[in-house]
C-alpha cells in the first residue's frame, strides 16, 4: 500500500550535515549540559538562543540570533541532499501531505529553505505537520515528537500505519518512528550522515532502505 503521508528528518536526510558530531565551545557546552540536567525529560532539548543570551547578556535578541546563526554555519555547514527538492515537489504534486520531525533550532527551517531554494510551503511541506525539538524541549529519540504528529494525522483520518517516515539514524529515527506505528525508510545515501548505531542495513529495522531520496517516488 502506498503511504498516504510522508514525514522527513532534516539533518542527514534532506541536508547533508555533520550534525551530531559537533565540537562546541566549552562554555557553550557547559551551559547546554546544565540545561539538560535540569530537564525532567530523558532526551532534553534547549533553545540555543537562551544559551547564547546567557553567555552574552549585553546583546540584543536580534544580535543573539545573528551570533547563533554564525556559529551554526561555521560549526555545521550543510548542503542539499541530491534530489531533495525534486522529491518533495513530486510528492506534493500527488497531493501527499508532507511534514518534518527533526532535532532542530530556530535557524533550521531558514537554512533548509535556503539550501533547497524554496520555502516550506513552496516545497509542499505543511507547517502544521512539522515538529521540532527546540519548540517541544524534547529531542529524538523521544517518541513524543512522533506521537504529536501521529495524533495530528489521526485527526485527519490518516492512521499511523499509512504514514512513512524517512531518516538517517536508526536510534533517533527508525526506532521511535516504528514504536509510534509509522512505516519507515532508512536513508543510507550519505555515508558521513548514516547512523547505524552498531547495526547493519540488514537489521536496521526499517521497512525500506533507500540510497537516493528519489527512490521514494517508487514507493
Amino acid at each position: 500500500m502506498s503511504p498516504r503521508a510522508v514525514l522527513f528528518d532534516i539533518y542527514g536526510t534532506l541536508l547533508s550535515s555533520a550534525a551530531g558530531e559537533l565540537h562546541l565551545d566549552p562554555a557553550l557546552r557547559d551551559l547546554i549540559d546544565k540545561a539538560h540536567a535540569a530537564s525532567p525529560h530523558p532526551f532534553p532539548e534547549i533553545d540555543i538562543r537562551e544559551i547564547h543570551a546567557a553567555l552574552h547578556p549585553e546583546l540584543a535578541p536580534e544580535e543573539i540570533e545573528a551570533l547563533a546563526i554564525a556559529h551554526e554555519m561555521k560549526a555545521n555547514p550543510v548542503t542539499p541532499m541530491p534530489g531533495a527538492a525534486d522529491t518533495l515537489r513530486y510528492l506534493a504534486a500527488k497531493d501527499i501531505p508532507l511534514g518534518l520531525i527533526s532535532n532542530a533550532q530556530f535557524y533550521t527551517v531558514p537554512i533548509l529553505e535556503e539550501a533547497l531554494g524554496a520555502s516550506l510551503t513552496e516545497l509542499g511541506i505543511d507547517p502544521d505537520l512539522c515538529c521540532f525539538s527546540y519548540l517541544e524541549r524534547r529531542a529524538k529519540p523521544d517518541p513524543c515528537l512522533f506521537e504529536i504528529l501521529r495524533d495530528k494525522f489521526a485527526r485527519r483520518g490518516i492512521p499511523a500505519a499509512n504514514v512513512l517516515y524517512i531518516g538517517n539514524d536508526v536510534r533517533n529515527d527508525i526506532d521511535p518512528a516504528r514504536a509510534t506505528g509509522f512505516r519507515t525508510a532508512l536513508f543510507a545515501g550519505d555515508s558521513k550522515s548514516l547512523r547505524l548505531r552498531g547495526r547493519s542495513l540488514g537489521d536496521c529495522g526499517a521497512d525500506h532502505v533507500i540510497r537516493d531520496l528519489r527512490e521514494l517516488l517508487e514507493l
